[in-house]
């Protein structure tokens, strides 16, 4: 059926800058996490067409990097789900569990890989989504009677299970994300995202809780990350690898906490939800501007909000990030505030561009004198 009901082998673990910049970025991640929750539930487009190839530099044929195993195999049943595993008696759930670049005797570690499990209302509604070639097309949603119902998609199973989204990225680091596994140094959360289809050709997303942990060699980049996976058999972990950045997204739901200190007298809570709103425009999805995630920054003790500040519109179908719209983070002064070439700022704001993964960043409001003038950075990978 070719790659049939999703495209989800595409949405690549998220989140580098594309250029090895000094400039932190802190929201492209968000960008990354906003990109694959969108694209993972709408009618896919070719194989493989959501990640930019330029500077992936991976093997270009996957004839020469076999996969874990047929890539919609796992689409073909509808499965229970117990105690952390996917297990083969009749239920509601489907699993993808892939690996783009696999190798003989690597116990299936991959230069990336990634494992999906996706929850339907009920095993009827499993049954009739599975193996259709046209994913989340309008027509299947009202086929399959998906209109005021939630779907929920999570990844991996925390850091102890097998079951582990991973990628050696080009740009030299090493990522993980979890959705299993409750995180945050405020607030903990978890839960993927959750999709209630509002209408056949409208989307409103939950980020519930999803975590990123990136980590960087210590002895220089990983040009073969075989290379780096044959070290950890052989040391230990934090002589291989060292933590660079631990994150942790979700939307704001009403009764959320801004501050999370009471002592501050600046304290309030969110009286609504603020899910992500995604409406089509023929076949264009479009991301509303209003939406605001948590961005808790774990390794750092820093936390902000994210606003879409203009619609989001995904107009390139082989793009894995809008060619317009924009993203603003504001950090809260009670935590620490990020600090780049060791100046710190309060607000970051990226504004994407025409051209795929092309984007213009600005930090402001920091120390007198540190704000940094808008400059162009581009964007790699899309989770």
């Amino acid at each position: 059926m070719g790659l049939g009901f999703f495209s989800l082998i595409s949405i690549v673990i998220l989140g580098a800058c594309g250029t090895k910049d000094s400039y932190l970025l802190w929201t492209d991640s968000l960008a990354g996490i906003i990109g694959g929750a969108v694209l993972s539930t709408q009618a896919p487009p070719l194989k493989g067409s959501k990640v930019k190839p330029q500077g992936r530099e991976f093997p270009e044929s996957l004839n020469n990097c076999p996969e874990i195993f047929d890539e919609d195999s796992t689409l073909v049943d509808c499965r229970d789900f117990q105690s952390g595993k996917i297990i083969d008696s009749p239920g509601k759930y489907m699993r993808r569990y892939l690996g783009l670049c696999q190798f003989d005797g690597l116990q299936m570690m991959p230069w990336w890989r990634t494992y999906q499990r996706i929850e339907f209302p009920d095993q009827a509604t499993c049954e009739l989504m599975k193996n259709t070639d046209g994913g989340f097309s309008s027509a299947n949603v009202l086929a399959a009677s998906l209109v005021s119902n939630t779907i929920k998609i999570n990844f991996g199973l925390g850091p102890n299970a097998d079951e582990q989204n991973i990628v050696f990225s080009p740009d030299g680091d090493i990522q993980y994300l979890w959705t299993d596994f409750p995180t945050g140094f405020v607030e903990a959360r978890e839960g993927g995202f959750e999709v209630t289809f509002t209408a056949s050709n409208e989307r409103s997303i939950m980020i519930k809780g999803i975590q990123v942990k990136n980590y960087k060699p210590v002895n220089g980049e990983v040009n073969n990350p075989l290379n780096v996976y044959v070290s950890l058999q052989d040391e230990p972990v934090e002589k291989v690898i060292t933590l660079a950045s631990d994150k942790t997204f979700a939307s704001i739901r009403a009764g959320d906490r801004q501050y999370e200190r009471e002592d501050a007298g600046l304290d309030f809570q969110f009286a609504d939800d603020y899910p992500l709103i995604v409406k089509y425009s023929g076949s264009t999805p479009v991301v509303l501007s209003g939406a605001k995630i948590r961005t808790q920054f774990n390794s750092r003790g820093a936390m902000g909000l994210s606003t879409i500040a203009e619609d989001m519109r995904y107009e390139d179908p082989t793009c894995c990030w809008p060619t317009s719209g924009k993203i603003t983070t504001v950090f809260n002064s009670l935590y620490n505030l990020p600090i780049v070439r060791k100046k710190s700022f309060m607000e970051e704001t990226i504004t994407f561009q025409s051209t795929c993964g092309a984007i213009e960043l600005t930090q402001t409001g920091g120390d007198a004198g540190s704000d940094i003038p808008p400059r162009p950075l581009e964007l790699s990978k899309c989770y």
